[in-house]
């Protein structure tokens, strides 16, 4: 199973090897954490509330029509919404420090809970991941973030299974460059969400 967002698998292990927890990766593992990703920021919304996650499984699919593919853990709550509004929002962040910092700024799941191992007081908090973000609403009710370096709106036209996530395609509706530079991805990031 994939282990979200650690650091380069070449840095030195969270767990050291030979203590209960440390696993070693296999070679296919090691060598899908070679794939680079995007890393970006879907937008949904749910009875008017605006949210944002931070993503990296998403790619365009066809030219005519348009359309790009998200992947979603199953149990997500962005998956959730999307489903029921059948409309999201991709926003492309800038390789740059101030781009870092605002997809930092989306790591933690709104559901506290969803990270096991947490004590019973941080496993309760919501996290309401725009707060303090610049962002706009599409018509839609999706946000579109005010600093990214490019967006797209999108809706649904199918939902596919596909092994332990859901993949979500969409028709590109509107959108635009916004910033400059080039877009954030994992190279830039290390951080690893593959194998």
């Amino acid at each position: 199973m994939a282990q979200p967002y650690r650091k380069n698998p070449n840095e030195p292990p969270e767990v050291p090897p030979g203590t209960p927890g440390h696993r070693d990766l296999d070679p296919i593992e090691q060598a899908m954490h070679e794939l680079p990703y995007g890393i970006y920021i879907v937008g949904s919304v749910e009875d008017g509330q605006a949210n944002g996650m931070i993503a990296d499984w998403v790619m365009q699919v066809s030219f005519e029509p348009r359309l790009v593919a998200v992947a979603f853990e199953h149990d997500s709550r962005s998956l959730r919404r999307i489903g029921a509004n059948r409309a999201f929002t991709i926003n492309l962040l800038s390789a740059d420090q101030h781009g870092l910092e605002l997809a930092r700024h989306f790591l933690q799941p709104t559901e506290g809970a969803k990270i096991r191992g947490r004590s019973a007081d941080a496993a309760a908090r919501q996290h309401h991941k725009l707060d303090g973000v610049d962002h706009r609403l599409t018509a839609s009710g999706c946000p579109v973030l005010e600093e990214g370096l490019a967006w797209l709106e999108c809706e649904v036209e199918q939902l596919l299974p596909a092994g332990d996530h859901t993949l979500v395609i969409g028709r590109v509706i509107d959108g635009a460059v916004t910033g400059a530079g080039d877009p954030l991805t994992s190279t830039y990031t290390g951080w690893v969400y593959s194998g």
